[in-house]
């Protein structure tokens, strides 16, 4: 999905609410209005109305995918073969194959469940979504099996007042700078990973408020050596979502900025490679 057809998106959704509201709103207005709306009448809303499409920053939270993309399995999962060439046939085409979780992608409900939500079934109104970064660099600079525990989300709290409704929740652990190298899967001689996620407790105590999603900026949910992943089976059987490799977080503000998950939608999928974007 492309940045201009996801711009293009959120204009036509603007537009229409805009129409709904007998068009005395600004653009601006209306996408704050939708985000409330999205958020079923959020006490926050998603975007500052008082700002046009014009005056926000368009941030890119995506890695781009290619062939040598690092994995959790540690195995090639993004293939793409031509298929015609500008060359010899006046057009160019790739055919993809790709591991539903390879790159920036969302995890769907059912990626973890039985009968869970998929990839397809997310609602829309939960693909939009007001971003809150919580910030663990520093513990994880002097420990790559560092988790977001409750007392870092507290500490968020304190510092910015209480979380977004239905907002995502991200982690930003700094693990963006290993993308390159073999430390971004950090296994050791036994194989077992180690680089940052969630803990358990973290996720179940954002499951007694309204967030819709939670971020991690590795390759798991779940911190790198975990055994059972807690988190994955504690999270989005209860209807949320996950995105894992989220790009870009130093660029986001703790709070105020709106993510804009473009995920897929393929019948009965488990998840998929996402263009995330996020307004600020």
């Amino acid at each position: 999905m492309c940045n201009q057809c996801v711009i293009e998106g959120v204009k036509r959704t603007m537009l229409s609410r805009r129409r709904l509201l007998g068009g005395g709103a600004s653009a601006a207005a209306a996408l704050g209005l939708a985000g409330s709306a999205l958020a079923q009448d959020a006490a926050k809303p998603a975007v500052d109305a008082g700002k046009s499409l014009a005056d926000m920053a368009i941030s890119d939270l995506t890695h781009e995918l290619h062939p040598d993309f690092p994995t959790f399995f540690g195995e090639q999962q993004f293939f793409m073969e031509p298929k015609f060439s500008y060359e010899k046939d006046k057009f160019n085409l790739f055919e993809l194959r790709v591991n539903e979780h390879t790159g920036t992608h969302v995890d769907a409900p059912l990626h973890f469940s039985a009968d869970g939500q998929s990839v397809a079934e997310i609602p829309v109104e939960k693909l939009i979504a007001p971003l809150v970064v919580v910030d663990i660099k520093a513990k994880a600079a002097d420990d790559a099996d560092a988790q977001v525990t409750p007392d870092d989300i507290k500490a968020w709290t304190d510092a910015n007042g209480e979380l977004p409704e239905n907002c995502c929740v991200a982690m930003n652990s700094g693990w963006q700078q290993h993308l390159d190298s073999e430390k971004f899967r950090n296994a050791d001689d036994k194989g077992v990973m180690h680089f940052p996620g969630f803990h358990v407790e973290a996720a179940q105590m954002l499951l007694e408020g309204s967030a819709v999603g939670i971020a991690v900026d590795t390759l798991s949910l779940d911190f790198g050596q975990s055994p059972d992943f807690a988190v994955h089976y504690a999270w989005l059987p209860e209807g949320r979502w996950g995105l894992e490799c989220i790009a870009n977080l130093d660029a986001m503000p703790a709070v105020g900025a709106t993510l804009i998950l473009g995920a897929p939608k393929h019948r009965g999928g488990s998840g998929g490679p996402s263009r995330v974007l996020a307004l600020s």
